[in-house]
C-alpha cells in the first residue's frame, strides 16, 4: 500500500499540478476523490491542441448529451472531478453535479463520450506517457484514449491511445477566486447578417484560449475559475466585421494573477456603424460544415446573386458530398445595408455516397454569369466524386476505367408572372465539353478539368445569335501527367454549346497558360479577351486578339508572369482571384500576404490604343486597394446595379473560411479622374451582331 501511494505521488507531480505541502502529503487525494462533493476540481487540456479542453454540451436533457472538445473556458463546463483512483475511476461535471457522469458508448474506436446516470457511467484509467500527459481510457481497453475524434473542437470519442490527439494535461482549479467576465453589450443597429461579434483571448500560464462570442448567445456575465496560483492576461483577439471591442477600456491587460476575492472585468462591445463587411456565410456552420468559393454576379433586372459551396464532406469534389447554396438581394441592389439578402437555399443538391450516378454525388466551384439581356443566369459546375489531379478522360482502363472531373450546368430564371427566380435542374454536360481537347488523332489532351470559380465574362459587343458570347477559363491536367494549364471556352447561345478559343496546339506548351492554375477572364475594350491565371508572386496574363470575330479566329499574344513583366505583384501564395473590367478601369482581386491572406483589389486604367492591350503591357501601372488586414483566400467580383460600385465576396476569418460580401465604391476608392464608364466599341464589331 505504501509503494502504491508513493507511486500516485509521483503521478499527481508528473500531472505539473501545482499543490500545497497538505496536498501533495494526501497524495492522490488532490487529484482524486471517494465522492463527487469531495472531489477536486480539474480541467483536461489537449497536449497536442493546449488551447482545448474535454467540456459538457449543456443541454436540457443532461442524460446522453455529448462531451466535446472545445476552447477552454474556464468555466464549469470543462471542470471535472474524478471520483476513483488512477486505475479505475468515474468523471464527474461541475455543471451536470453528482447525478451524472461520463459513458462511452462502447470500447472501440469511434465510440462517443455522452452523460448518463452516474450508476451507469464508465469506469476510466489513466496511463502516463513519457512526455507527462496522460491518455485517458476505458478500464477493459488501455488501447484506446479520448480523443478529439476529426479535429480540435470537435467530439469526444475514442481513438488509438498512440495517437498524439489522445494526450490529456490535468490542472487544479481554484474555485474561491472567480475571474467574472461582464459584457457591457450594444447590440442594436448592426447588420442582419452579422452575428459573430470577436474573439476574446485568455492567457492561462502561457497557454492561450479563443472564444468566440455571438450576439444570439451573449451572456451578460461569464465566470471563469482559474488554476491554482495561475498568471493570466485579457485581449480582444480577431475582431469580426462590424464590431468593436475592449477589456476594461483598452485591448488587453497582462500578466494578472487573481486577488483572494478574485476580480470582474468589463468587456465593452458595440456596433462599428461605419463598417460595411457583411458576412453571408459563417465556416463552419453550426454542424462544423465548411464553406468555400463565392462566386457573385449582378442581373439585368437589377438583383445580385451570390453562389458558393457548401461541404459536408468538408473538402473539394472528389471527397463526397458537396453542394452549391445561393443567396440573393431582394432589394434590387439599391440597399446594401446588411437586411436585403434572401435566406440560403440549395441550388445543386450532391448525394454523397447515396448518388445513383456518379456525377450526382457532389458539386462545386460555381462558375456563373448573369446575361445583359435577359434576366436569366448560368452556373457551370464540377461534379462527380474525382479528385481534380486523378481524372482520365481518354487513358480509362478495366482497372481505373475512365472517370474525369466531372461537369454540370443548371440556369436561374427569372419568372415574370411570380416575380420569382427559378432554378433549374443540374444537367450533366462533361462529354459536351471534354470532345473540344481531342486533337485530329483523337489523341486527348486533357485527363480533368473544371472552370475557374467565380464570375464567368461576358462580351460587351460580340453578339452573334440571341445571345452576347459568354467566356470562361478552364484549369485542366495533361493526359498522362500532373502538369496543370489554362484554356479558355465560348459560348455564344448562353452555354449550350461551347468552343474552344484559339488552337488546340499539338501539346502541353501550346496552351494560353501553361502550368497556369485556377483562371478567370475578361473582355478588353476591343473584343479582345485577357486571361488571368492563379500562381505564386503574380498572375498569369495572356491576351487573345481576334482576326475575325463572328467565326472567333485570332491568335493568343503568349502567357507572362506579371510579378516579372510588370508590378502586379505580392505575396507567395497561390490562390484564386477575379479579374473584372468597369469602364476604362480593369481590377484584379487577390490575396497579397506569403501565406492566404490580406485580400486585396488592384486596378489600373486602359487605354483606348488597343497596341497597349498586351500580357506585358497589362502587367503595368497597378494601384493596390486594400481590402481584408488578416487570412483570406478566393475572391469574386462583380459591377453592382447602380454602376458604380463593385461587390467583392469573397473567403476571410473566421473560420476557414467564413463568406463576406462588401461593396467598394469606384469613385471613393480610386482617383475619380482617371474612371469612364464610356466603353469604346470597335466597327468591326458592329458587323458580328
Amino acid at each position: 500500500m505504501k509503494t502504491n501511494r508513493l507511486l500516485l505521488l509521483l503521478t499527481v507531480i508528473m500531472f505539473g499540478i501545482t499543490t500545497n505541502a497538505q496536498e501533495q502529503q494526501n497524495g492522490i487525494e488532490s487529484i482524486f476523490s471517494e465522492s463527487f462533493r469531495n472531489g477536486t476540481p480539474v480541467q483536461i487540456t489537449n497536449n497536442r491542441d493546449k488551447g482545448f479542453s474535454i467540456k459538457f454540451i449543456n443541454a436540457k436533457d443532461v442524460a446522453d448529451s455529448p462531451i466535446g472538445s472545445g476552447t477552454a473556458s474556464y468555466t464549469t463546463e470543462d471542470i471535472w472531478y474524478m471520483v476513483g483512483n488512477a486505475e479505475a475511476f468515474k468523471l464527474y461535471n461541475h455543471t451536470s453535479g453528482k447525478k451524472y457522469a461520463l459513458k462511452l458508448e462502447g470500447t472501440e474506436s469511434g465510440a462517443a463520450a455522452t452523460m448518463a446516470k452516474a450508476e451507469e457511467a464508465t469506469l476510466l484509467t489513466l496511463t502516463a506517457k513519457e512526455d507527462g500527459s496522460y491518455t485517458i481510457s476505458p478500464k477493459v481497453n488501455p488501447s484506446m484514449s479520448f480523443n478529439m475524434f476529426g479535429g480540435a473542437g470537435r467530439d469526444i470519442k475514442l481513438y488509438s491511445s498512440e495517437d498524439a490527439g489522445g494526450c490529456w494535461n490535468f490542472k487544479v482549479i481554484d474555485m474561491s477566486k472567480p475571474l467574472k467576465l461582464k459584457y457591457n453589450a450594444q447590440l442594436e443597429g448592426g447588420y442582419d447578417t452579422n452575428n459573430k461579434i470577436g474573439y476574446i483571448a485568455i492567457t492561462i500560464d502561457g497557454n492561450t484560449s479563443n472564444t468566440l462570442l455571438d450576439k444570439n448567445t451573449l451572456p451578460r456575465e461569464t465566470t471563469c475559475y482559474l488554476p491554482l496560483d495561475a498568471t493570466f492576461s485579457i485581449a480582444t483577439g480577431l475582431e469580426c466585421h462590424g464590431w468593436k471591442m475592449d477589456i476594461n477600456g483598452g485591448k488587453s491587460m497582462t500578466d494578472h494573477t487573481l486577488p483572494a476575492k478574485g476580480m470582474e472585468v468589463a468587456i465593452n462591445i458595440s456596433v462599428d456603424t461605419d463598417n460595411r463587411y457583411q458576412y453571408l456565410y459563417y465556416s463552419p456552420d453550426e454542424k462544423g460544415i465548411p464553406y468555400r468559393i463565392p462566386a457573385i454576379v449582378s442581373t439585368a433586372n437589377g438583383y445580385v446573386f451570390a453562389i458558393n459551396d457548401y461541404r459536408p464532406c468538408g473538402n473539394d469534389i472528389g471527397f463526397g458530398e458537396v453542394d452549391l447554396v445561393m443567396r440573393h438581394s431582394t432589394e434590387a441592389g439599391k440597399e446594401w445595408d446588411g437586411h436585403s439578402w434572401t435566406a440560403p437555399v440549395t441550388i445543386a443538391d450532391g448525394m454523397g455516397k447515396e448518388a445513383t450516378e456518379t456525377w450526382l454525388t457532389g458539386f462545386g466551384d460555381p462558375a456563373i454569369v448573369a446575361d445583359r439581356e435577359h434576366n436569366e443566369i448560368l452556373v457551370m459546375s464540377v461534379c462527380g466524386n474525382r479528385v481534380c489531379w486523378h481524372g482520365n478522360y481518354g487513358a480509362g482502363t478495366a482497372e481505373n476505367p475512365e472517370n474525369p472531373n466531372r461537369m454540370a450546368r443548371l440556369r436561374i430564371k427569372f419568372n415574370e408572372e411570380t416575380q420569382q427566380w427559378e432554378t433549374t435542374q443540374p444537367q450533366e454536360v462533361t462529354y459536351d465539353i471534354y470532345p473540344l481537347f481531342k486533337d485530329q488523332n483523337g489523341k486527348a489532351h486533357v485527363g480533368s478539368m473544371f472552370i475557374g470559380a467565380g464570375r464567368m465574362a461576358q462580351s460587351s459587343m460580340i453578339k452573334v445569335g440571341d445571345y452576347y458570347r459568354i467566356y470562361c477559363a478552364v484549369w485542366a491536367v495533361e493526359t498522362g501527367s500532373y502538369r496543370h494549364h489554362n484554356y479558355v471556352l465560348y459560348s455564344d447561345d448562353f452555354g449550350e454549346t461551347w468552343n474552344l478559343l484559339g488552337e488546340l496546339g499539338n501539346d502541353f506548351n501550346d496552351s494560353p497558360a501553361p502550368y497556369g492554375n485556377e483562371p478567370k477572364c475578361e473582355e478588353l475594350p476591343d473584343g479582345s479577351v485577357l486571361l488571368s491565371s492563379r500562381k505564386g508572386y503574380g498572375r498569369y496574363y495572356n491576351v487573345f486578339h481576334y482576326s475575325n470575330f463572328e467565326k472567333a479566329e485570332g491568335k493568343w499574344d503568349g502567357a507572362v508572369s506579371t510579378d516579372v513583366a510588370g508590378n502586379l505583384k505580392f505575396g507567395s501564395n497561390d490562390t484564386n482571384g477575379e479579374i473584372l473590367r468597369v469602364g476604362n478601369i480593369l481590377f484584379q482581386s487577390v490575396p497579397t500576404g506569403n501565406s492566404r491572406s490580406n485580400v486585396a483589389v488592384y486596378y489600373r486604367p486602359l487605354s483606348d490604343d488597343p497596341a497597349t492591350y498586351t500580357p506585358t503591357e497589362l502587367s503595368n501601372k497597378w494601384t493596390k486597394i486594400e481590402v481584408s488586414d488578416r487570412g483570406s483566400a478566393y475572391s469574386s467580383m462583380c459591377i453592382l446595379p447602380d454602376g458604380e460600385t463593385i461587390g467583392l465576396f469573397y473567403e476571410e476569418e473566421p473560420g476557414g473560411y467564413s463568406m463576406v460580401y462588401v461593396p467598394i465604391n469606384i469613385k471613393e476608392s480610386i482617383n475619380a479622374t482617371t474612371y469612364t464608364q464610356g466603353i469604346k466599341h470597335c466597327p468591326e464589331c458592329e458587323d458580328s451582331k
